[in-house]
């Protein structure tokens, strides 16, 4: 009897575990560039050097559907990037001056 209530409760437990496991993992856009280490600006604002990370709560936070991304790198040209996804990767090549 006791078998057949573990082999019903594992499944529960394992459903239980991955549940919580959604948050462990950031959600939102990473901004690769290639080359890496360029600022990464929303709008006016600073994000930071790819490769970053943008939060789905700061992309919620502008409240609009599409977003300029602006990719500066010392030698290369300057990128805008319509930014209209919320979550996934965005590959931008940077050409050099």
């Amino acid at each position: 009897m006791w078998k057949a209530a573990g082999r019903a409760a594992g499944p529960l437990v394992v459903s239980f575990l991955l549940a919580g496991c959604g948050d462990l993992i950031p959600r939102g856009v990473e901004v690769l560039t290639d080359p890496p280490g360029a600022t990464v600006r929303l709008g006016d604002e600073k994000v930071g050097q790819s490769p970053v990370l943008i939060s789905l709560a700061r992309i919620k936070d502008h409240g609009l559907d599409t977003l300029t991304l602006i990719i500066e790198k010392e030698g290369y040209e300057t990128r805008r990037v319509i930014l209209d996804q919320r979550v996934g990767v965005l590959r931008v090549p940077l050409k050099k001056k």
